[in-house]
């Protein structure tokens, strides 16, 4: 386990802080997103006003992913700095009591001061569930895009394979994001049939912009569709312009599955399926 040391102030005078680790997931249909808005209504909202009454001190909480309103997670990691040691099996059971019953707190923990959940990580793991055809299901509808109809498959993981690696992803970034650079790096993406009509997209990257996800998939199942050829993408990418990429998927279906923190080759995972086990095979680069 990594150290647990003061942060030393640029300013004399000023006391030590310490860094602590959390670990949640989320049901995203309850919240405004991850970051904090004037309504109060999100993720970082919820776990700071939990935060100031189990602490009695106003603290503010950095996450590793700003998912957008409606995107779930299954893992997500925040971290927050205090000017004093805590009792972490304590504020632990705290936060559990006091915050939304839609957000669960999986882990509360010291690290290293250096550490921070955006800054520090390796990559992310994302996944897009899409439920096909005529029929629903009331325990998948809340987590999954509904499409009453059948898509081509077969299109949709050829266009797939176009993403993969560093490219301008202007095209693909949501009109109102805020970054600055639009490059980003694309490790894998896979689709998994997972039978019954229901279908998953994992995507794992070194970082994503706004909305990016989602217009990936709403690209790809235009795709799908019949509407784009699967080498469009790579005209699409070359545009650098939103208008030229597809629609943007709903939220409801999309998670932020994992956060890596430590080089990681492989990430494999089976199913009962005719589809073999998929992994993404390209190695994480070591910070």
């Amino acid at each position: 386990m990594e150290s647990v040391l003061p942060l030393k102030d640029s300013v004399e005078g000023r006391p030590n802080y310490y860094t602590y680790r959390i670990d949640l997931n989320y049901i995203g249909s309850e919240f405004s997103g991850w970051q904090s808005q004037p309504s109060g209504k999100t993720v970082q909202d919820a776990l700071e006003k939990a935060l100031f009454v189990a602490l009695r001190k106003k603290i503010r909480v950095v996450g590793a992913s700003r998912t957008d309103t409606g995107v779930h997670a299954e893992h997500q990691v925040a971290s927050f700095r205090i000017d004093e040691t805590i009792d972490c099996p304590r504020v632990f059971r705290s936060l559990q009591a006091l915050v939304p019953p839609s957000i669960g707190i999986l882990g509360l923990t010291p690290i290293a001061t250096d550490f921070h959940p955006i800054k520090s990580a390796h990559a992310k793991l994302y996944r897009y569930r899409i439920w096909l055809g005529p029929g629903t299901n009331a325990f998948i509808r809340p987590y999954a895009w509904t499409i009453p109809y059948e898509l081509d498959f077969a299109a949709m993981k050829c266009a797939s394979a176009f993403f993969v690696g560093r490219h301008n992803f202007r095209s693909f970034a949501a009109v109102d994001g805020s970054s600055l650079t639009f490059d980003r790096t694309i490790l894998d993406l896979k689709w998994i049939e997972k039978g019954n009509g229901l279908i998953e997209m994992y995507i794992l990257g070194e970082g994503f912009l706004k909305q990016m996800v989602r217009n990936i998939v709403g690209t790809l199942v235009e795709v799908g569709q019949g509407k784009r050829k699967p080498a469009d993408v790579l005209s699409i990418i070359a545009a650098d312009d939103r208008r030229s990429a597809g629609m943007t998927a709903p939220a409801l279906g999309l998670s932020l599955v994992e956060i890596y923190y430590a080089p990681c080759p492989r990430i494999a995972a089976c199913y009962e399926n005719d589809d073999p086990c998929f992994s993404f095979v390209y190695p994480l680069p070591v910070v």
